[in-house]
């Protein structure tokens, strides 16, 4: 199975609470996790591999029967959205705590929201160039013409 990591052409990632938020910087939608699918995603972004993350999720107490397809459902949600793309080492150490997956119900989420797409896009960061980093348009900033 492959690994993984954060589509940093992309987008971007923190964990707050126990809860992923990733935004996409060329569209402003941003996606949020549950605690369970915030633990994997952490252990995939960290270098585990999809073969050793999902072993130690049918090794905890309480997995469902179905628990491979959950977690291929979840991996096809990231991929889809072009959260991750394939990449990676696959030799970091696994961490899941049972009772975050047992609170969960063993239930991978990943959505997707849009409420904030125009905030996002607003942001001046958008607007540093390359070559010369954020400048506002001087001729917003004053009105006399000599100064600008």
């Amino acid at each position: 199975m492959p690994t993984y990591v954060l589509n940093e052409a992309k987008m971007f990632s923190d964990i707050a609470d126990g809860i992923a938020i990733v935004i996409n910087s060329e569209t402003g939608i941003y996606y949020g996790m549950n605690g369970i699918g915030t633990v994997v995603f952490e252990n995939l972004m960290s270098g585990a591999s999809t073969e050793a993350v999902l072993a130690a999720l049918r090794a905890l107490p309480g997995a469902p029967e179905d628990m491979e397809t959950r977690f291929n459902a979840f991996i096809d949600a990231l991929k889809h959205f072009e959260i991750v793309l394939e990449g990676g080492d696959g030799t970091a150490e696994i961490s899941i705590d049972a009772a975050v997956a047992q609170e969960d119900g063993f239930v991978l989420m990943v959505e997707e929201f849009n409420d904030a797409q125009e905030l996002l896009l607003a942001d001046p960061i958008h607007e540093v160039k390359n070559d010369s980093g954020w400048q506002p348009d001087k001729h917003a900033l004053e009105t006399d013409v000599e100064m600008v």
